[in-house]
This record gives C-alpha cells, structure tokens and sequence, in this order.
C-alpha cells in the first residue's frame, strides 16, 4: 500500500450491490469478514468473500499504513496531522470554558489507525446486560462478548518473547486465555517492554492491593474490579499495530475484483428514486446512487456510483467522513429506501448522516425540513472524562540508572539505539505503547463512606433534571450501580513520564503520571450540524462535568487518593519524590479547579443515536433499525445507550461483527438472518 495514494479507480459504469461510505473501522469489518464464527463450528463468508457480491467503499481519508503508523510508541505523534479530523468541543461551561480535543482517524481503518492500540477487552457483565435491561433483547455480557471472541486473536503474554511466565507474573499480565477468543483477525498481545522504571509497576499494584484493589487474572470474563493489565493490539511475531486495514483490507484488495475501495472520496449524496417526504413513516424510498468529490476539492465535477437493483447503502464514514451528512440529509427520505442503509460512522458522524430524522428545532436553522421526527438523534452523548496528576520519581531511578521511554524525546542517542532495536529485533521501547496497567475500581474504594453519602444526597437532587425525560430509565439503572460495588466507574492508569505540559521537568529525573478516569458521566450531551457547508465539522458538545457538584466530585475525590494516598502507601512510596501537579494536601476548593481547567476527554464517545426504545430517546431498535424507517441501521459506539467503563474497541469490532442483517450470513448469533 502507498500511504497517501487511492488503492484503486472506478471504471465509469460500474454498479455494485453494497456501497459502504466510509472505510474505518466498523466499516471494514463489514466489507470483508473472514472469521470463525463466535461458536467456532464452521467459516462462513460476508460480503467480498462471495465473489457473486460486488462492494465499493468510499473513503474520505487515504490508505495511511507506514513504517511509522504501525510502531507502537508512535501513537501520539498522529494526533493533530493529516490523518485526523481534528475535532473538537464547544466551550465547555462546566470546564473553564475549555475547548477540548477530539482526536478522530481520517484513514483507512478509521481510529484503529491512530488510536493508543489497547484492547482493555470488554467492560463487565452487567453493563452489557443493562442494554437488554434497557429493552434490547439479545443484547447482554453472553452475545456480545461471543462477538468479541469471534475478532479476536489472543496471545498469553508468557510465550510473547522477550516475556518470561516470570514477566506475566510481575506486571500481571495474566488474563485467563479461555476468556478470549484464539481464532479472529485482531492480533491482541501484551506489552514486551517494562520501563518505567520496572521496579515501579510492581510497587504500584502492591500499594493498591494494600488499599483494598485486588489484583484481577479474570478481567475478560465479566469482572472488571481490580487491577491488572491490559493487552494491546499488536502483532507479537514483529510488534506492529493490528488494526482494521491490514486485517480486513489490505490482504483482499487484489485478490478480490468485487471489492472496489476509493480513497480521498468526500461523499455528498445519496440519491433516491422517488422525491417523497413521508410523514406516517410506512413508505419505502429506493437509494439508487452515491455522489461524492474527489480530494477534498468541492469544484471538481460530482461522481457517482450506481447501485444495482435491490442494492444495499452502507453509511460506515464514520470518524472519517465528514462530507457524508449535508447533501445526504438534504436528499434522504428515510422512509423511501428501498435498500437497506447501515450507518457505521462513529458517535459524532452518525448523527449528522441522520440528522434530517431528528430535532426539527436543530434542522429549522439551516433550512432543512424535518422527515422522521426522532429528537433523540445527536443527543445522549457521552464520554470519559479524564484528569491527570504527575510525579518525580527519587533520585536514583533518574537517568543516570537505565533509561525508559520518557528518554526517547529527550535522548537523541537512546532514542536511535531504540529504534535500531526495533527494527532489528521487534523489541524495544518502539515495540509496545504506554499506559497498560490500569485498575477499575468503585467510588467506594477511594471515597469515605461520609463523603460519598453527602456527594450522594447532591447528586439526587441535581438528577431531578431528568424527571420525566426519556433519559429518566436510564439514569435510574445508573444510578443504581454507584451502590454497587461490583460494577467500576473510575479507572486509573499509571503512565510513563510526564503528560502535563504545564510542567517543566528536571531533565535528570524520571516522572509518572497517574490518570483518573470517570467512565460513566450522568451528564449528557450533544452532537449536531453546525453549517450547511459540507466541509463543516459537527457542534459537538459533551457537556462534561454538568453534574457540577457530583462530577468534579468524583475526580476530584480520585486526585485526592492518588496523590494523598496511593503514592504515600508503600512500597509505592519509596519511589516517588514529589508530587509536582496537583500537590499534596489541597483544599477541596483548589482540586476543584484543579479538575474544571485539567479535565479532558479519553476518546470514547457513544450514545448519540442509542438503542433504546423510542419513548426513551432512542434512535434504533434491537435490530438497530432506525425508528421510522424500514431498512436504515446503524452499527457504530454511537448505538451504545449507556458508557461502558472500558476502552470501547473491541466492544465496536463485535458490534459491526454481531449485527449485519443481508440474508447470505448464517450464524445464529446475529441478531438478523435474513433482510
């Protein structure tokens, strides 16, 4: 592949069965699945395995596969270039009026291009369940992991050299193999390379098992309490990146001519046959076409591909196309297909390909009239919301001892002797990427039973906003886990050196970094056209710490125990020198401004077109149909009703993998047999 360049060219003419817009990472999955099934019984092929089946993708960004995309280390240094959308947030009011980033792939492969590369495998057993409790029947912890094994192929850290059982043991990378899958296209691995220095992962889960965090060697089976660490997904046999594109893609382009994939394709609409806006959402409008610009370059003549009849519009742009939603949503009648339509295309793109469907209040201000009244599109959204505290490790730990990967941006010479190891040998600094060893916990494994009462009684009070809501069941269900011990909402990653960039380091010493994660926000917020241009990115507002008291609660009662707490119990202790951002010893007052200027997204963003029932605010159904329309579905984070407390890729994989509806899949585990 050519890292920049189109894979292949239309030939005028051509029409295909499938035309999925966008070639990220659900969208991939569901131009070629090749997989076992989650049963293991027999192979079974989807779409460009069925040469009878022709398939155009159409991709906004470009292949991006490199020397550099798949090292490991290398992750952030694609943060804010070509190949990502560059998001970000309205002025966060609860935030200090913070803008934050958004970082989102513009590739093939979408965000497993340029994403941090850990699998944190699922999230536990009863927040997949809630969504069945939700009113999502056959969506639970059984089928969606079954899906989550299907992609996934695990790798036991103690047979990944240079790992010895010895190394597994130490950093606890022990998660039971029979609770991953061994047979998917997803190489999922641990990391190889300790440094931090060593001796402080194994200090630092010592000193959380004395306050009260067990260590977890089952956190793939539905219980996520405890700490342990997290495999990642990368290649063991050359430590590279696995991720949608080399696994889905990249290995059929030529081998297979019914798969078609044209890259730096802005798509700008989707034709239709009948003109019909319908208002009892009981007529069928037929998709006949796709029109998009090549390169970005919006004076360049209107292309198109055609749809054969009874052809089928897979909307997967996801966080790679932002031209897919004005000229669609200006042409779409939902209730006029005729093909079935799935939207892949991510938590903040999703909503804008439906957005005619929604807030007739939202599409009055641009002149766009309203087909199927659905206010719950572009609304619900919900993420992580982290916070960061750094610290100076002692003396002899600094870089007069072995160096770690905070030297490779302050060493030239470790840093080249890095990368030659790498590329020799595959091990190395380059070969595995940060922020692996993390621990879920409740609020109650850092908050004093006083204070969580107190925060409790506020947080009852300000949840009275929801009264009457669609989002009131929900919340219900939510709140409920906070008395429930046995379901996290905070996790705690420990990190090499240091991510505050208000900090200016002492060169001789080494440093950590502690993030505290508030993965189940009772905020919600939202995702909307912002212009009728189509270049225009999305408003996306997530309204982070809306919950004011309890919220900034939370993570500041997290910064409290880290820094007042975990790093004064030992034998974490005798390894830190300083607590440099935030202090030890500070007021509730100081860390609650602390929070409200540091706090920023961990980049797992869900919920705005969620699967819920219609008088809750959903958008699609079980089947992940959306309300009002006969064949359109949506298939990405953004169906998830309620934050989960992981990290959201493999729970995305298994979703595009769980649920295509076309007749010719046979697996029993899929929601849809036949269209």
């Amino acid at each position: 592949m050519n890292a920049g360049s189109p894979i292949q060219k239309r030939v005028e003419g051509d029409e295909f069965d499938f035309v999925i817009v966008g070639g990220g990472t659900a969208g991939l999955v569901i131009a070629e699945s090749h997989w076992l099934t989650p049963y293991n019984c027999e192979r079974y092929g989807r779409l460009s395995r069925d040469p009878n089946v022709s398939i155009a993708v159409l991709e906004a960004g470009y292949d991006a596969e490199s020397d550099t995309t798949l090292v490991p280390e290398l992750y952030t240094t694609f943060i804010g270039t070509s190949i990502d959308w560059k998001f970000t947030t309205v002025p966060q009011t609860n935030a200090a009026g913070q803008v934050i980033s958004l970082p989102r792939g513009k590739a093939l492969g979408g965000t497993s291009t340029l994403t941090l590369s850990v699998w944190r495998t699922r999230a536990s057993q009863k927040e997949y369940d809630a969504w069945e409790t939700l009113g999502n029947p056959g969506w639970n912890f059984a089928s969606v992991n079954a899906h989550i094994n299907a992609v996934e192929h695990f790798h036991v850290a103690s047979v990944s050299p240079p790992n010895t059982p010895a190394d597994a043991l130490t950093f606890e990378a022990l998660d039971s193999p029979w609770n991953h899958g061994h047979t998917g296209p997803i190489q999922v691995s641990y990391s190889n390379y300790w440094s931090i220095p060593e001796v402080v992962i194994p200090a630092y889960l010592r000193s959380l098992n004395k306050l009260g965090v067990p260590r977890n060697g089952h956190a793939a089976n539905g219980d996520t309490i405890g700490a342990w660490q997290a495999p990642c997904t990368i290649k063991p046999h050359n430590r590279s990146r696995s991720y949608a594109a080399n696994e889905f893609l990249f290995p059929y382009t030529t081998s297979r001519p019914n798969l078609q994939v044209f890259t730096g394709a802005y798509v700008t609409k989707i034709d239709t046959k009948i003109d019909l806006v319908a208002t009892s959402g009981d007529e069928d409008v037929d998709a006949t076409a796709v029109e998009y610009v090549l390169n970005d370059d919006t004076e360049s003549e209107t292309r198109s591909v055609s749809l054969k009849d009874g052809g089928k519009v897979v909307v997967t742009a996801g966080k790679t196309s932002r031209y897919s939603y004005i000229s669609f949503i200006e042409e779409m009648r939902l209730d006029e297909f005729g093909a079935d339509a799935v939207c892949t295309s991510g938590t903040y793109q999703t909503p804008k390909i439906l957005e005619l469907s929604g807030d007739p209040s939202v599409l009055g201000a641009f002149g766009i009239s309203n087909v199927v009244d659905l206010p719950g599109v572009g609304n619900n959204l919900q993420d992580h919301a982290a916070i960061l505290t750094s610290f100076e490790l002692i003396p002899s730990l600094g870089t007069s001892g072995p160096l770690t990967q905070e030297d490779l941006a302050r060493n030239a010479t470790f840093a080249a002797q890095q990368w030659q190891t790498y590329v020799n040998e595959s091990q190395g600094a380059y070969a595995s990427v940060p922020g692996t060893t993390l621990a879920m916990i409740p609020l109650q494994s850092f908050i004093s039973a006083a204070t969580l009462e107190s925060m409790l009684e506020e947080l009852d009070a300000a949840l009275g906003v929801y009264d009457g809501t669609p989002q009131e069941t929900q919340i219900a269900l939510q709140r409920g886990w906070l008395e429930d011990r046995t379901v996290p909402q905070v996790e705690l990653v420990l990190l090499p050196g240091l991510m505050d960039p208000s900090i200016i380091p002492d060169p001789s010493k080494h440093h950590i970094t502690i993030a505290a994660v508030y993965m189940r926000p009772f905020s919600r917020g939202n995702v909307h056209l912002a212009s009728t241009d189509p270049l225009a990115l999305p408003r996306i507002d997530p309204n982070y710490l809306a919950i004011q008291d309890f919220e900034v609660g939370v993570l500041r009662e997290a910064v409290r125990f880290i820094v007042d707490t975990l790093a004064t119990t030992a034998p974490l202790s005798s390894l830190i020198g300083a607590a440099l951002n935030p202090t030890q010893g500070q007021t509730d007052a100081q860390l609650d401004v602390y929070v409200k200027e540091g706090v920023f997204s961990s980049w797992h963003p869900c919920g705005s077109t969620s699967m819920l029932p219609l008088n809750q605010g959903g958008v699609v159904d079980p089947n992940l149909k959306v309300y009002g329309t006969s064949n359109v579905y949506i298939a990405d984070a953004s169906i998830i009703p309620l934050e989960i407390v992981t990290h959201t890729m493999a729970t995305v994989y298994a979703n595009a993998h769980k649920v295509w509806p076309f007749p010719f899949v046979y697996d029993a585990a899929d929601i849809l047999t036949s269209s």
